[in-house]
């Protein structure tokens, strides 16, 4: 029984340590800094916020993302920033109208 269990263990180690790899770069990147992104990206989040609190919506379209997006090729991370720091203020960006 002992070497059973000592496998048993080695796969938990193995499983925990891939479960832990896998939630490291969500974890570290759950909360981008505002303050770390490009002047425009910063300047095209606080259009959106202000254009949703304008509106009293939670919901903005991709056109309004598309207006406040700054006229350059925009990469993936800045996206994926705008779009973890409006889900935190709780706004989503969906296609049709806003509501």
């Amino acid at each position: 029984m002992g070497k059973r269990n000592d496998a048993h263990a080695k796969r938990q180690a193995i499983i925990d340590g891939m479960l832990a790899d896998a939630l490291r770069p969500a974890y570290s990147y759950r909360l981008p800094s505002h303050d770390a992104l490009a002047a425009d990206i910063r300047r095209a989040i606080d259009e959106l916020l202000a254009k949703a609190e304008a509106q009293r919506s939670r919901c903005l379209t991709y056109e309004d993302l598309e207006e406040a997006l700054p006229p350059r090729d925009v990469s993936a991370e800045d996206l994926e920033a705008i779009f973890w720091i409006l889900a935190e203020h709780g706004i989503e960006v969906e296609d049709g109208e806003a509501g």
